[in-house]
């Protein structure tokens, strides 16, 4: 930290000094005849107080100091446009990715549903040879796909 980081709260906590100061020496506990003198007085314990507590604070506040010498120069057309482009490309990876990501959810849904399809279809073949072999035994036939007594 350098001096000058010191030098505002310093300042400050002088001139809430004098302002408490004068304030205090022209105090009296019974009144003071001029009003003009009690405005100053008055004026002078607020903004005296006020100015040493804001010194105070500041004082013990942390601050960070801002130099130029660590700055980067700014950017020329050339390399604002490399950098857009660059982020361009970064947002389009960014959307085929999500987009990937939606493809395989959906995909993964799909496969879902075709397990489901097959195991209804399963249960249906099941369930058709058992009524098949219930009419075959109750003396039905089949012939060209449509059933028929013997």
């Amino acid at each position: 930290m350098t001096i000058s980081h010191f030098r505002t709260p310093i300042i400050c906590c002088v001139i809430g000094a004098l302002g408490l100061t004068y304030g205090g020496m022209n105090f009296e506990f019974q009144g003071i005849d001029s009003p003009l003198t009690a405005i100053t007085v008055s004026i002078s314990l607020a903004l005296g107080g006020a100015m040493f507590l804001y010194g105070i604070y500041a004082l013990f506040k942390d601050k960070t100091i801002t130099t130029n010498k660590g700055k980067k120069p700014m950017m020329t057309a050339k390399q604002l446009e490399k950098a857009n482009k660059k982020k361009a490309n970064l947002m389009k990876d960014e959307q085929d990715a999500v987009l990937s990501v939606d493809l395989m959810k959906r995909e993964k849904e799909l496969e879902t549903r075709r397990k489901e399809i097959e195991s209804l279809l399963a249960e249906v073949s099941k369930e058709e040879k058992l009524v098949e072999k219930r009419l075959k035994e109750k003396g039905w036939v089949q012939k060209d796909g449509v059933w028929g007594i013997e």
